[in-house]
């Protein structure tokens, strides 16, 4: 019975850190997406400030996911791993971006500007 006391089973602190962390985690991703439901559903504010309002709580919602759940923080040990989720951020944003461009080019040269559309 030794093995039940010893740091490395469920009594270790690491493990109620971790614990601690996917429940923080999860509760506070219920929390925000519950809060998009009910901006949207309510109907109270505008639609614009709606999509800012969700967005936020979008973004908010993916670093806590990111923190929680994938154990990406700021700490010298994860910061390799936080490198490689942001230099993947850069990557998708410089690929939308660049096919934004390109078909915007192609839909002015085509005689489809904003305007005609």
């Amino acid at each position: 019975m030794d093995y039940i006391n010893s740091d490395v089973g469920m009594d270790s602190a690491e493990y109620k850190h971790d614990m601690a962390r996917y429940v923080w985690g999860f509760a506070l991703s219920v929390v925000l997406t519950l809060a998009g439901v009910v901006i949207v559903a309510g109907g109270v504010f505008s639609t614009g400030l709606a999509w800012s309002i969700v967005g936020i709580l979008g973004i908010a919602q993916l670093i806590i996911q990111f923190w929680a759940f994938m154990h990406l923080d700021f700490s010298k040990e994860a910061r390799p791993d936080l490198y490689l989720v942001l230099f993947t951020f850069l990557l998708i944003i410089l690929m939308a971006a660049g096919t934004v461009w390109v078909l915007a080019d192609l839909a002015s040269r085509m005689g489809m500007g904003a305007g005609s559309m």
